[in-house]
């Protein structure tokens, strides 16, 4: 079955007070409020291809979108049309060749429907001509004339809302037949097309959080729920082992230990640097340090391990989060730690740019057990907790 998306984006705001920038391209959570319609299309695995219809004098506001998704052939942004109708006419007949068996129609302006959603419509089409979610009515409805004033009974009335899905035929069919009519300009989505030409609609009650995005206040509430919802803390381990070579002293955390070993490895062996590293990864679900600095890459020979966290710490910046608290435990039998805990807890928070109240440091033995018992080298394990809103 071959299914495709038209989400119309051509709109130019005019009931929203803020209207410098269209309100498609106003972001929160750092995209815009399109792109977080097309991220759930995408995520989707049954969606074979999106056509974004725009309005060409927004291209500047466009330019970045297409740029992101440049190498995602799934993506096409077509011209719209001076109408909602006009816009999804246009892009029925743009890809009438394709033939697709459904088509979703979407409104950018309503970013927060939820994902399973997709594939619920699709469920709820079966049988059907075409299915819509809409949501209950829970305040009171008064019609308003003049100083007459009557309560509305709400038992049976609902809003409706996007996406809503259609046999790709019957909707193609009824908007040729809507072309010839007068109606056209009273038309506010396409379930309503289907209506007037007494095609079989099936509903699917969902939450009335899928609201659309047409008042400033809206956008400002969006905006509140989104991060409420987003903020998350989350939970990364690193552990790492280095064993003993010859030497005066080891690299640890950034700062130089007097002994009479020194640790080995490809890079500095900064086993302190390289448990937190891995920890950072681990809390943003990324692979590990190993993934991003090959050890059998000559490149990376003698390296200082800053390099590694602050690859970590960028990767930690660019996904909106910050670092918590760091719960740190050295275990060998020698060198003792515990008397450089204040310098090492200061140097990583300088590297780190963080308070040094943030991090917890501890040395532990295991009781002359294993490796680290016998002395041949050091073990460090990192327990990291950030907070992060993507």
């Amino acid at each position: 079955m071959k299914i495709f998306v038209i989400i119309c984006a051509a709109g130019t705001g005019e009931r929203f007070s803020n209207n410098i920038i269209p309100k498609q391209f106003l972001h929160l959570n750092n995209k815009s409020i399109l792109e977080h319609s097309i991220d759930k299309f995408l995520s989707s695995d049954i969606i074979d291809h999106i056509i974004i219809a725009s309005n060409p004098d927004h291209n500047t506001y466009l330019n970045p979108i297409r740029k992101r998704y440049i190498d995602n052939n799934k993506i096409e942004i077509i011209s719209g049309g001076k109408t909602r109708i006009e816009s999804v006419f246009n892009s029925l007949r743009h890809i009438e060749k394709s033939k697709p068996d459904l088509v979703f129609v979407h409104d950018a302006a309503r970013p927060n429907f939820n994902i399973k959603l997709i594939k619920e419509l699709v469920k709820a089409i079966n049988g059907f001509d075409c299915a819509v979610p809409v949501s209950r009515i829970n305040d009171t409805i008064k019609k308003i004339n003049h100083s007459t004033i009557n309560t509305i009974d709400r038992s049976d009335l609902f809003t409706t809302q996007t996406p809503q899905i259609f046999k790709f035929q019957m909707l193609i069919e009824a908007h040729k037949k809507l072309q010839l009519t007068e109606i056209i300009e009273n038309v506010t989505d396409d379930a309503q097309i289907m209506e007037l030409f007494k095609k079989k609609i099936n509903t699917y009650i969902n939450t009335s959080d899928n609201f659309k995005i047409t008042t400033e206040d809206d956008y400002n509430l969006l905006s509140k729920i989104l991060s409420y919802d987003m903020a998350k803390n989350r939970v990364g381990i690193g552990f790492d082992v280095h064993k003993f070579d010859t030497g005066e002293s080891i690299r640890i955390f950034g700062i130089n230990i007097p002994y009479n070993k020194s640790l080995k490895g490809h890079s500095d062996a900064d086993v302190g640097l390289h448990s937190i590293t891995d920890a950072i990864y681990g809390s943003l679900g990324f692979e590990d340090i190993g993934y991003y600095f090959n050890p059998n890459d000559k490149k990376w020979k003698n390296t200082d391990s800053k390099v590694f966290l602050d690859h970590a710490l960028e990767k930690l910046k660019k996904a909106n989060a910050r670092i918590i608290n760091l719960d740190i435990i050295v275990i060998c039998e020698e060198p003792k730690i515990n008397p450089y805990r204040i310098e090492i807890k200061d140097k990583l928070a300088d590297l780190m740019d963080i308070n040094s109240s943030q991090i917890s440091i501890k040395g532990t033995t295991t009781e002359e057990l294993g490796f680290t018992g016998r002395k041949e080298g050091i073990a460090v394990q990192t327990i990291v907790n950030i907070f992060s809103y993507e």
